[in-house]
């Protein structure tokens, strides 16, 4: 039996688990979570070469009180400019867990697992087959 072509799908079958378990979280929180509006106020900057970003965001809970958090997000590029207001949710009663609900991210960090995944279970699956 090709190992790599069962690591390739073991990786590829992890990255599609991942990405729907990401999926179920998203949309969850969409059903039950309390709703705010954020704006970006910065990006974090990778400490280690600099080059991938997350949004710094800031909001007010329902209770009022103004939270600041920073998205899991990381890409090489600002998804969110500073100034812009983005969806923000958090569980009841759990501002600080608070999550971008933007389309954008969503996609990103739903999508971007699945399709990576999907792909290395196929050429895990072709490497099996033909390898």
């Amino acid at each position: 039996m090709n190992s790599g072509a069962v690591l390739t799908l073991l990786v590829g079958l992890g990255l599609v688990c991942f990405g729907v378990v990401r999926w179920r979280q998203i949309r969850d929180l969409r059903r039950t979570g309390v709703r705010s509006v954020g704006t970006v106020v910065g990006h974090e900057q990778d400490a280690d070469d600099g080059s991938v970003f997350s949004p710094v965001v800031t909001f007010v809970d329902a209770a009022g009180h103004t939270r600041r958090f920073t998205a899991d997000l990381r890409v090489s590029w600002r998804v969110h400019p500073v100034g812009e207001e983005v969806p923000v949710r958090y569980p009841p009663g759990r501002p600080y867990a608070a999550r971008l609900g933007s389309t954008t991210h969503d996609a990103l960090t739903v999508g971007v697992p699945l399709g990576a995944g999907a792909l290395f279970a196929v050429f895990g699956l072709l490497g099996l087959f033909y390898g």
